[in-house]
């Protein structure tokens, strides 16, 4: 308390203000500015998933087996983010194979 009863001014003892090291600005924000990023590439993986099951879903719909080709393989059964399972059966169907377990089905 001060000298007529009003509230002291003074700090505790042992406390100083804090404050930001210069040039640690440009730091938080490039801090700030990657956790943005980062939660936006979650949005983007659940839309990218969400593409991917609805597209596969689509084909199952019409047919319950479907071929891929090199593209559609990486896409659908390679690349993160995938939470289905897939059974793939590979075949050697050109005649330059001369598969006869695949040329008999």
């Amino acid at each position: 308390m001060g000298a007529a009863g009003a509230p002291s001014r003074r700090r505790p003892a042992g406390r100083r203000p804090w404050h930001l090291p210069a040039g640690s600005f440009p730091f938080l924000l490039l801090l700030l500015l990657l956790c943005i990023q980062l939660g936006g590439g979650q949005k983007k993986k659940e839309n990218l998933l969400a593409e991917k099951v609805e597209q596969l879903m689509e084909w199952s719909a019409r047919r319950s087996i479907f071929r891929l080709n090199g593209d559609k393989f990486r896409k659908f059964i390679k690349t993160p983010p995938r939470n289905y399972s897939m059974i793939v059966m590979f075949t050697a169907l050109q005649p330059q194979r001369q598969c006869s377990v695949c040329s008999s089905t």
